[in-house]
């Protein structure tokens, strides 16, 4: 049997609370499918790290998300939570419904980490056509 797990207090460990950060996620994904690049980017933190695809391709920045979420804001797609938000300790993670002109809906998984602020600090995008949603 595990343990019963007690989050840590807010004031001891100055970190965001659970509602904050599924708050944040919320957000994200709002405006990613909003295309709103700016609020998009206003999540993260200055020296924030995104991998998407996670080991293709890394952004290091907001200058960088930044112009990536920019490229990717022109592509038509919309996308959704698929799954619970999954929050522990600093972390975060939830399922997203991706839909793309032309083709079939797949999902992705996404892993945040936050800053003591709330902001993401790293962002690890997992991506999969073959997983059908």
């Amino acid at each position: 049997m595990f343990p019963e797990y007690h989050p840590p207090s807010r004031k001891a460990a100055f970190l965001p609370t659970r509602d904050e950060i599924c708050s944040v996620v919320e957000s994200y994904v709002k405006h990613l499918g909003d295309h709103d690049v700016d609020r998009l980017v206003s999540l993260f933190a200055d020296d924030a790290v995104q991998h998407e695809p996670l080991g293709v391709r890394t952004y290091r920045g907001v200058d960088e998300i930044r112009a990536f979420d920019v490229e990717n804001a022109k592509v038509a797609f919309s996308v959704s939570r698929h799954s619970p938000i999954v929050v522990s300790g600093r972390y975060a993670a939830t399922q997203l419904r991706v839909q793309r002109e032309g083709m079939p809906a797949f999902l992705a998984a996404d892993l945040f980490e936050f800053d003591d602020d709330g902001r993401i600090v790293a962002l690890s995008v997992v991506i999969d056509p073959a997983a059908r949603a």
